[in-house]
């Protein structure tokens, strides 16, 4: 009997371990072919269509242009319910609502989970031409404001850790990829207690950032930024923007438990 019961008990999570290695290659490669994430997975192509199977009946994946899988709507569902919740709506959104208003531009509120900087509410501008983010999106921390904001309020060897590990890729021609140079912005982002990504995560996009700062001077879990195209921020703007999501952060301290 016990060896029956660890031999179920064996399969099942090899079924689960399979499980999330099929969705994380699909969600990798944003869509793939059954060749593709059979590679990827390292399973066999019958493994694959069989599980592949099992998850487009329960939502988790979708199947078009015939030979093509992606990550269906369940999984974008429990991802939204498992980031709502983190931190109440009406603590943040009220805030979030009025900065998008007064700039008519895209307001992000992340978090620090997991060595990782994700969004965790987004309130879109009204313009045609905007920044858009996705709840559950991964900032870098070198590279974003919100990222730079959270490793500003951190001891100097915590941050570098995290940078150390997460690395400073090259995603503009304008990214820091020097810890030097890094240090430096660290340094400028606790003078004026916000951050600036100057093209620095992806072009002819500038977003302003600070973190909510906590009660006891700890680093901050939580930021708040605002995206904009470029052109459309003037000096006097950026200043402007830079106080006003100082004071957004603020606020929305006050109703954090």
């Amino acid at each position: 009997m016990k060896t029956q019961e660890r031999s179920e008990k064996g399969s099942t999570l090899v079924g689960v371990e399979r499980t999330a290695r099929i969705l994380s290659a699909i969600a990798d490669a944003n869509s793939a072919n059954l060749t593709e994430i059979s590679r990827r997975t390292e399973l066999n192509e019958a493994t694959v269509l069989r599980y592949l199977g099992s998850l487009a009946a329960l939502g988790y994946v979708e199947r078009f242009d015939a030979t093509q899988y992606r990550l269906g709507w369940e999984v974008f569902r429990l991802g939204q319910r498992a980031f709502s919740g983190q931190v109440p709506s009406e603590a943040v959104l009220p805030t979030m609502e009025r900065l998008m208003h007064e700039f008519n531009e895209t307001v992000n509120f992340a978090a620090h989970k997991e060595r990782s900087v994700v969004i965790l509410e987004v309130v879109e501008g009204r313009r045609a031409i905007k920044k858009v983010s996705d709840v559950g999106q991964s900032d870098p921390w070198h590279a974003s404001a919100l990222g730079k904001a959270l490793l500003a309020t951190m001891p100097d060897s915590v941050w570098r850790d995290v940078v150390a590990s997460a690395g400073l890729a090259e995603l503009t021609p304008h990214t820091i990829t020097t810890m030097k140079k890094l240090d430096a912005e660290i340094e400028a982002i606790r003078r004026q207690g916000f951050s600036v990504d100057r093209e620095e995560a992806a072009e002819e996009l500038t977003c302003v950032a600070a973190a909510i700062p906590t009660s006891d001077g700890s680093a901050s879990r939580y930021a708040l930024s605002i995206s904009f195209l470029t052109h459309r921020l003037t000096p006097e703007n950026l200043e402007h923007a830079g106080a006003q999501v100082i004071a957004g952060a603020r606020e929305i301290a006050t109703k954090l438990p």
